[in-house]
């Protein structure tokens, strides 16, 4: 029987992703039920969505929605209602999959997992980039110490300059503006290998010659290790392409993702890694199948809430890269 979910919240850039996973996978999940509390994004989505899924069953609120059965809930609204949103769902005993970043309220985060572990419910962040095939084997290799003791964690992730009016619109509100949307996927990343980091140091900045001056727009922070340095950069300004990337070195080898790509927008077939190790003459490049997307993120939480499996990623590792990426963005 197909795991039915339910959509809470259906504003998000990511929500057109798994509508198409779960579309194209109709034995393994189900879509059934969908709210969103602006009347403009209900209406575009159900025009949008409806031809992927059929007749789609809109619920007039979020505790209407989530009275029903459902095995999980989907929570794709703006980031600043997102947290509020999952605690509904958690109320009504349903477990969560949210997205990315977990709000910009730090306390109010850490509340909702208390509530999570108090009801003994699943609660899942979208980081699109976590079972994407380089990171994976990235995150491999560095977890059985092949790359030695890790000194230095490196990655940007830009937007492009063409969208830089929806930036503004979308992202005004918050303090770091840019960084505060993208970085969130590099922390992830550097969390799972180096841990929380003991200092962070931001540096936010507007950059473009147009206003409003207030709005972050290229930002770079550096996170401080006992033993290693990490630097994050997210420019909202980048017209060259592939310039998405991840670098990691230790005292026994590296490893560069060149061409990162995209949680979520249609990536190349294959995706390139390259492997130095001490001793080794040059570099070694890889080419990876790339995994589809988003789906690997369905299957881990119906896997989880299923109870076959523990997560991948622990409440204390979200929790710790919420914090990182708020004191990044000055927000915290």
């Amino acid at each position: 029987m197909p795991f039915r979910l339910a959509m809470l919240g259906m504003w998000h850039v990511h929500a057109h992703g798994i509508v198409r996973q779960v579309a194209n996978h109709p034995k393994e999940f189900a879509l059934v039920g969908f709210h969103d509390r602006d009347p403009s994004v209900l209406a575009d989505r159900v025009k949008q969505w409806t031809p992927l899924l059929g007749s789609m069953r809109v619920f007039e609120s979020a505790e209407a929605l989530c009275r029903e059965k459902f095995d999980g809930i989907v929570v794709e609204g703006r980031v600043y209602e997102n947290v509020q949103l999952a605690r509904i769902a958690l109320e009504h005993g349903k477990p969560v999959m949210l997205e990315k970043p977990a709000g910009d309220d730090f306390a109010g985060f850490r509340r909702l997992l208390r509530l999570a572990q108090t009801k003994k419910l699943h609660v899942q962040m979208i980081y699109l980039f976590r079972y994407m095939s380089a990171i994976q084997e990235m995150l491999q290799r560095v977890r059985t110490g092949e790359l030695g003791d890790i000194y230095h964690f490196r990655a940007r992730l830009p937007k492009d300059l063409a969208s830089y009016s929806r930036f503004v619109d979308e992202l005004s509100r918050y303090k770091g503006g840019i960084f505060f949307e993208m970085a969130g996927h590099l922390v992830d990343m550097m969390i799972a290998m180096l841990g929380p980091p003991r200092r962070v140091t931001p540096f936010l900045a507007h950059h473009h010659r147009r206003q409003p001056k207030k709005f972050i727009d290229n930002a770079v922070a550096v996170f401080e290790y006992p033993n290693a340095w990490a630097s994050i950069e997210v420019p909202a300004l980048e017209v060259a392409p592939y310039g998405r990337r991840i670098e990691v070195f230790g005292t026994q080898g590296a490893i560069v993702i060149p061409h990162l790509g995209s949680g979520h927008l249609k990536n190349k077939d294959v995706q390139p890694i390259e492997i130095f190790h001490n001793g080794d003459a040059d570099w070694q490049a890889l080419t990876l199948e790339a995994n589809p997307l988003q789906i690997s993120d369905l299957r881990e939480f119906a896997a989880v809430v299923r109870g076959k499996k523990p997560p991948d990623f622990t409440f204390a590792h979200d929790l710790a890269v919420q914090d990182a990426l708020l004191r990044a963005c000055g927000m915290r």
